[in-house]
């Protein structure tokens, strides 16, 4: 795993581009392929920031297993419709997974922070929010008065 942070003045809607694979532009980095595989986000300062955690492949094609998961009918290869180093931009800096884990782990009294998102996964199989394309980020005020939303863990 490669992980990538950047830093942003505002949000920005990483999970339509989760699985999702594009041409290796890394430095130093061997592979063809990058595939974005998780992003963790963590609001600080008034910024924020994002490390995008990235598989390295030779291949789009998914491993046996991940075709086994997904089931007959389903793509066996990710997307690559992916252009890495403009959806990056230039303000992106490679970092290793000990700089990661201090920016996810950093005190609450160092960070100085409200809120802090980290690893989200998107749920399989969960019901469809009302009113929302499969697709669409997800905005509380889309949702009816009577639904409710839930953090829970597996």
């Amino acid at each position: 795993m490669v992980y990538v942070h950047k830093k942003s003045p505002g949000p920005i809607d990483p999970w339509p581009a989760v699985r999702h694979g594009g041409l290796n532009h890394l430095d130093g980095v061997r592979g063809k392929y990058l595939v974005l595989w998780n992003a963790d986000i963590v609001q600080r300062e008034g910024a924020w920031h994002y490390i995008f955690e990235f598989d390295v492949r030779d291949t789009l094609e998914m491993s046996a297993l991940a075709q086994l998961v997904g089931g007959r009918g389903k793509p066996r290869s990710y997307p690559d419709d992916m252009d890495w180093k403009t959806w990056l931009g230039p303000n992106c800096t490679q970092i290793t997974a000990a700089v990661r884990e201090e920016i996810l782990n950093m005190p609450p009294d160092a960070a100085r922070t409200e809120a802090v998102i980290t690893d989200m996964r998107e749920l399989r199989n969960a019901p469809p929010v009302p009113g929302r394309k499969p697709d669409d980020w997800y905005r509380g005020e889309q949702a009816p008065d009577d639904f409710i939303v839930t953090i829970g863990g597996l």
